[in-house]
């Protein structure tokens, strides 16, 4: 049996913003852009993340080779995110109602909506 090694194994960092987004995933808020609203697992506040330029406004600044917990959350929100047609905003994947091609929905250039946007389309 091969070791697998400690450069290959994610650091805590890496697991606590996993964590992060499977613990409060359903609060992590797209801003705009590549900027997202993390919540803060102590203070009960928010952190804002730019993805872009791999910023975060908390305190962890960890080193040149890491991101913090936020970021990493961030990272994972995007990835499993789509822009609603609607607002435009990116929301979970999972969150997003599928428009029927026969609805008349914004004249049927409707793809996706997020659940605010469907039900005043009348689709959820």
């Amino acid at each position: 049996m091969s070791k697998v090694s400690v450069a290959s194994r994610p650091s805590t960092r890496q697991e606590r913003g996993i964590a992060l987004f499977r613990e409060c995933g359903e609060e992590i808020e797209h801003v705009e852009g590549g900027r997202w609203r993390v919540p803060s697992c102590s203070c009960g506040g928010a952190y804002l993340v730019d993805l872009r330029a791999e910023s975060c406004d908390c305190l962890d600044q960890p080193s040149e080779d890491e991101v913090c917990k936020h970021i990493t959350a961030a990272t994972i929100a995007h990835a499993k995110s789509e822009e609603c047609s609607g607002c435009r905003k990116k929301v979970l994947r999972r969150h997003l109602c599928i428009v029927p091609k026969d609805h008349p929905t914004l004249g049927g250039l409707v793809d996706e909506l997020c659940k605010p946007c469907a039900v005043s389309q009348g689709v959820a």
